[in-house]
């Protein structure tokens, strides 16, 4: 039907906005965003800057971030509106909600390390130590960051569980999630519109928050542990799951909606290849980027396409949604 339109309006619709072209270049673009942002983070952390400037510029681009998503909401074309939030969203996950776990745990800084005698708590003058080159200082496997993610877990599951309350909500996972137990919300409003510049936001900042708990129960050593045998299993469980919706997102038509339903699939996917470096799989280009300066000029260049192309995407004027 869309094709239909779009002929009879005469646009020319180019093939990759077509399925599965459209779903696989959303997910595409939502890697891509995740290997930039480490780019990012190990530039502002780790390149010499002095930290004062480096927590600066998260807060200015953080705050771009969010205007970026105030601007979407009022956006009439789904595909834009979507485009901002996402964009708007990942700035702010990166720069206001990484940069500033970062200064907590590097004020507050505690870590965690398995020793032969058990789990040790690092203090900040071990770890202070520990940077120092002092041999003697077990190697941690969470930092102070880390630990206070991870006690946000029950505010996480919380906020997801009242936000899927909500009967307008149009979450696949949550809508899945609710039917399986049989949950009823009541009929969702009539002519309700959702923000989709919010929901892309959103969806980012709960996607990213999710996933990252889940990894950090997991590859906690006082609960399971990098290398323990469920730790394996459960890996394996999200590869299925990611290749499951990545088919899923193959299939996807509308612009906009495949683009937020790609923040998904890129986040349970995303699991995969920082489990892998865990385990010492592999070597990141994205955060070793002077040591692989091709393979980061073409994520560069890709993403910044991606982004470029999904600006341009032509809408239906009357519906405000993709051809």
């Amino acid at each position: 039907m869309t094709a239909q339109i779009a002929v009879s309006k005469g646009v020319d619709k180019a093939w990759y906005y077509s399925a599965p072209m459209v779903g696989l270049l959303a997910f595409s673009w939502v890697v891509l965003e995740k290997m930039i942002a480490h780019m990012y983070l190990v530039t502002l952390i780790y390149a010499g800057i002095p930290m004062a400037i480096s927590y600066a510029i998260a807060i200015v681009l953080g705050a771009l971030g969010l205007h970026l998503v105030w601007r979407g909401l009022s956006q009439s074309n789904e595909v834009k509106a979507t485009w901002l939030g996402y964009m708007g969203g990942a700035l702010i996950w990166v720069f206001w909600f990484e940069m500033y776990l970062h200064f907590i745990g590097a004020e507050n800084n505690f870590a965690l390390a398995k020793t032969a005698e058990g789990i040790a708590y690092l203090d900040k003058t071990a770890v202070g130590a520990l940077f120092s080159g002092d041999t003697s200082i077990p190697r941690p496997y969470f930092m102070g960051e880390h630990v206070f993610l991870q006690s946000s877990s029950l505010f996480c599951l919380m906020m997801m569980v009242y936000m899927g309350m909500n009967k307008d909500i149009r979450c696949r996972l949550i809508l899945w999630v609710r039917n399986l137990f049989g949950l009823r919300t009541g009929a969702p409003s009539r002519g309700y519109k959702p923000q989709y510049a919010r929901v892309a936001a959103s969806e980012v900042m709960f996607v990213n928050w999710f996933m990252y708990i889940l990894m950090l129960l997991v590859n906690d050593e006082r609960l399971l542990g990098l290398h323990h045998w469920m730790t394996y299993v459960i890996t394996a469980v999200v590869a299925g799951w990611a290749v499951y919706i990545l088919w899923k997102q193959s299939k996807q038509k509308e612009v906009g909606l495949a683009i937020r339903y790609a923040i998904a699939v890129g986040g349970v996917f995303w699991y995969l290849p920082e489990q892998a470096v865990l385990w010492e799989w592999f070597k990141e280009p994205w955060v070793y980027y002077l040591d692989f300066p091709t393979t980061s000029l073409l994520i560069i260049t890709a993403y910044i396409g991606l982004m470029l192309m999904f600006w341009k995407t032509p809408v239906n004027p009357d519906t405000g949604k993709s051809y």
